[in-house]
């Protein structure tokens, strides 16, 4: 298991809650739900302020966009690779390796060209079998897998970085509506 740094801690009841949760879909579904009844509660709380509805529900849409990514991850991990389809592709890669050389010395007159023929086809087929075996476990941690605990470290540093440089009142200067300050005035309090 890869752990993923949780932003603002895990508190005990949650770890009971998830605990008692059965099955990985059961936790994800709880922790989801936590997520939209936070949304909610803040939108109902006024904290997000007068932003439009239409908005607010992209949160919503995000918050199932990614227990489907979720799901299809967990089918595509779970659900294993064509057993046949390996052995076919270890088998026939060793055919090849035994039978494309004098095959190729048979019909290709010069030796060198009937070399370099053979190291490319047998390498195509070899390439082929490697991917086949990478597609049988595809959440490896090796180096040709995603580094998903260093992308969600860095979507947590965004996160951190995103709420921590966020004041409400340093963005937006309140203009007295009966002054009218001249353009270049305006232009410094916004910047």
């Amino acid at each position: 298991a890869r752990p993923f740094l949780v932003l603002g801690g895990i508190s005990d009841n949650e770890v009971e809650k998830l605990d008692r949760a059965k099955g990985p879909y059961a936790k994800v579904a709880l922790c989801t739900m936590w997520l939209k009844e936070f949304i909610s509660r803040e939108m109902l709380h006024g904290s997000v302020g007068k932003s439009h509805h239409a908005l607010l529900s992209r949160l919503y849409q995000y918050t199932s966009d990614g227990c489907l990514g979720y799901n299809q991850a967990r089918k595509i991990a779970y659900i294993p690779f064509p057993f046949p389809h390996g052995q076919i592709s270890a088998f026939f890669s060793a055919i090849i390796i035994l039978i494309f050389p004098p095959l190729y010395h048979g019909y290709v007159n010069e030796l060198w060209f009937a070399c370099f023929m053979n190291t490319l086809t047998v390498l195509c087929f070899l390439g082929l079998h490697e991917v086949a075996r990478e597609l049988e476990n595809p959440f490896q941690n090796v180096p040709n897998d995603l580094p998903l605990t260093t992308f969600q470290a860095q979507v947590n540093e965004a996160l951190v970085t995103m709420y921590a440089g966020y004041h409400p009142d340093a963005w937006w200067t309140i203009i007295d509506e009966s002054s009218t300050p001249k353009e270049s005035d305006t232009h410094e309090k916004f910047l």
